[in-house]
């Protein structure tokens, strides 16, 4: 359904809901941050996973279906994915960027420091949101570009330049998912733990299929990045400790090996 419908007539109105009425929408009075900006970049990513999120939908692109049978076609596919995945988020409003200060958010005339302060705790919450969604889905397309490369590299064992189709390039990938932690750690590391918290669960399981992908790094273990990758999973696994304190096992969202390789060879 996503690959067949205009994004833009599924995009809500850049109003928070207590602007809008039965019978009409009003502006406030004081322009600022709005929550439902948050919503829309936050669906938009999302939409980038599967497709451009900008452009309407083409016949011409090849369902799901062509391209599980085309290990070329899937290959593309998945760099085209993580290609715009990687630059959506450059022009996003200042208010929901990764090093954004805490915005000066004025809300209803008349609104309390309480409520003020409390509008600030759910920005802060739905940006880290946000990025974390963000970096996940990518190490997810990881995850599937890895395989999809390593079955065509030995359909056709021919080495060409880089970015040939030919070629396999594994110490790339890895270096990308090394850059997708840092951005995690930065994240993890500067955020209130109250803002990662009223995330829930969910925030949680993602920090934790990024981490279970490096349990997968294919490089001897004296090898530089697979030094790093072992410091990468013991800070998550810290990290994951005070995150989930639930105290339950909820693998509803993990990525495993085996789930990743079941693309048809």
């Amino acid at each position: 359904m996503l690959n067949s419908i205009d994004p833009n007539d599924l995009t809500p109105l850049e109003v928070d809901d207590e602007f809008i009425f039965k019978n009409e929408v009003i502006s406030p009075m004081t322009p600022g941050p709005c929550l439902v900006t948050g919503f829309i970049h936050h669906s938009r990513v999302f939409l980038a996973a599967i497709r451009d999120p900008y452009s309407k939908p083409s016949a011409k692109e090849p369902c799901p279906c062509v391209r599980t049978h085309d290990l070329h076609l899937q290959v593309h596919f998945f760099q085209d994915r993580l290609d715009c995945l990687r630059h959506l988020l450059i022009d996003i409003p200042p208010c929901l960027q990764l090093s954004a200060p805490i915005p000066n958010v004025i809300g209803v005339e008349g609104s309390s420091i309480e409520d003020i302060e409390t509008l600030q705790s759910q920005f802060a919450s739905m940006r880290a949101n946000l990025h974390i969604t963000h970096i996940w889905l990518q190490s997810l397309i990881l995850d599937q570009l890895e395989v999809a490369q390593s079955h065509q590299q030995r359909q056709i064992p021919v080495l060409g330049p880089p970015g040939h189709t030919g070629t396999f390039d594994q110490r790339a990938l890895w270096l990308y998912r090394e850059e997708l932690c840092r951005q995690l750690f930065f994240i993890l590391y500067n955020f209130p733990q109250s803002s990662l918290e009223a995330n829930g669960l969910h925030a949680a399981n993602k920090v934790r299929d990024i981490a279970s992908s490096l349990l997968a790094c294919p490089f001897h273990p004296g090898d530089p990045i697979a030094k790093r990758v072992a410091e990468y999973v013991q800070r998550s696994t810290d990290i994951l400790s005070r995150l989930d304190s639930s105290e339950v096992m909820n693998a509803m969202h993990l990525q495993t090996w085996i789930d990743t390789d079941r693309i048809p060879k």
